[in-house]
């Protein structure tokens, strides 16, 4: 009989837990219905996504019109029509025609921005002009004598490094973008971040050989050392889609916002990682220069370096505490669009 009314003690003690439990349930549940419903409604409302272009130019018609953010990565834009939302070139130039409309932000970095007098922005004009300093190549000179290829091969590998990360990380923003949100959200800690991101990559080869270790040592485990590499591979991808929210953190502050208010992730993505690796990328071709800016390209590449090196570690901590903490309840922000090519 005591055990009965102990089990029954038991039972009612857990009751108001069981119920909470189901609560949040419930709760989730209405939350992703009504992230569904706002999802189709979107969808429904004959959208195409973000009109990105990279390498590329585009072009809107005079009798055209963009319902969504135009974003040209590498290329010249030229707009005659209307553009209901942002239109943001990097390393490009951004002509505006005289029946142009742009409802929203007009952003121009690393190029200029033609704006005809008789066309109309109802949003804000920013413009970043970034320009190298005069070198003067003496093409008389033989190319080896500026210290060889290995200039040349070091900004390739950087251009090339640049451009998985970015490509990387843009799939993520747009197929993930409530992650990379959230994640952005806790890269705006700056020092929590940084700290967790570095405590994580001096831990890493320690845990990572006790892991194998253990593993290797027991006959269970021993199966479980093939998902070594797979762990490793999921791993790197959370990790650049860290970076990736560091970079949208920082170009939404830039553009004199939040990551949680943010319109467009997509947009402070390329403005922040543009503001990251910017400065490598100009540090290697000034490398490639007479011998006489060596100091000036060594010195610029070890800053670019330290300024990657600590939005990849602020992205590792975002990561990291967007994995094991878990986030304040929010409303859901609207779905970001898809890319369209």
């Amino acid at each position: 009989m005591p055990r009965l009314i102990l089990a029954l003690a038991l039972v009612l003690s857990a009751a108001p837990a069981f119920a909470q439990a189901e609560a949040d349930w419930t709760i989730q549940d209405q939350r992703e219905a009504a992230r569904r419903e706002k999802w189709e409604r979107w969808r429904r409302g004959g959208h195409d996504g973000v009109h990105f272009r990279m390498l590329r130019s585009y072009y809107l018609a005079a009798d055209a019109i963009a319902h969504e953010p135009i974003v040209v990565l590498g290329g010249d834009a030229t707009i005659d029509g209307h553009a209901d939302d942002d239109v943001v070139v990097i390393g490009g130039t951004l002509r505006l025609g005289p029946k142009a409309v742009v409802d929203g932000d007009v952003v121009t970095v690393g190029g200029d921005a033609v704006i005809d007098p008789a066309a109309t922005v109802r949003g804000n004009v920013d413009t970043t002009v970034v320009t190298l300093p005069n070198v003067d190549w003496d093409f008389g000179m033989a190319t080896w004598s500026w210290r060889g290829w290995w200039p040349f091969a070091a900004l390739s590998a950087t251009v090339l490094r640049l451009s998985l990360v970015l490509i990387i990380s843009l799939l993520l923003t747009v197929v993930a973008p409530e992650w990379v949100r959230s994640m952005g959200a806790r890269a705006s800690s700056v020092v929590s971040s940084g700290l967790l991101g570095a405590a994580a990559e001096i831990l890493f080869v320690p845990a990572l050989i006790a892991v194998v270790i253990g593993l290797a040592i027991s006959i269970v485990g021993i199966p479980l050392l093939g998902a070594i590499p797979f762990a490793l591979a999921l791993g790197a991808l959370a990790w650049i889609g860290g970076f990736a929210a560091a970079a949208a953190c920082l170009g939404a502050r830039l553009r004199g916002s939040g990551i949680e208010r943010s319109s467009s992730v997509v947009t402070d993505l390329l403005i922040g990682f543009v503001v990251i690796s910017g400065l490598s990328i100009v540090a290697h071709v000034i490398s490639i220069g007479p011998g006489w800016t060596s100091p000036i390209g060594w010195m610029m590449r070890a800053a670019g370096t330290a300024v990657e090196y600590v939005a990849w570690t602020i992205g590792l901590g975002a990561a990291l505490s967007s994995r094991f903490v878990r986030p304040k309840a929010t409303a859901p922000p609207m779905p970001a669009p898809s890319v369209s090519f």
